[in-house]
């Protein structure tokens, strides 16, 4: 996806970025493993739209991932964004507060929309709804009063 970008992707907290998770590894040929945990598929798998929680390490960022599938039941680590709110939300999506993860940020770039790559982010009332979220995904829902 990145790999031949030319440019240094500044990422702030609340941004939204498409996050390559990497190819399915049940396909034919990606990995032959068939036993042990690393033969385990991932959790997730292709890519989606996330949101990024925390830059705070180097080369690294905390990120929460989007899913276009309503969740069922809806639970208090899901965030709603309805489609239209955003240009870059075309569907309606729900943030997954409870599949937290960190990933290198050689995997994140900007969205396309509206004709061209562009940064994007949340407004401030929606990401300190995801972080209330990610804090409930963590069973630390009691510390959202603090946000």
């Amino acid at each position: 996806m990145n790999r031949s970008r030319q440019f240094q992707l500044i990422i702030n907290s609340g941004d939204v970025l498409l996050c390559d998770f990497g190819p399915d590894p049940r396909e034919p040929g990606i990995y032959p493993l068939m036993s042990g945990p690393i033969s385990v598929p991932p959790e997730m798998i292709k890519r989606r739209q996330v949101v990024v929680i925390s830059t705070a390490s180097a080369g690294l960022a905390i990120i929460a991932p989007f899913s276009t599938n309503q969740p069922a039941p809806l639970k208090p680590y899901h965030h709603f964004i309805p489609a239209g709110c955003y240009p870059f939300f075309s569907k309606d999506s729900w943030l997954k507060g409870d599949m937290l993860q960190v990933v290198s940020r050689a995997r994140l770039d900007r969205l396309f929309f509206d004709g061209r790559h562009q940064r994007a982010a949340l407004s401030k009332a929606d990401y300190r709804a995801v972080r209330a979220s990610a804090l409930a995904g963590l069973g630390l829902s009691t510390l959202a009063g603090y946000l």
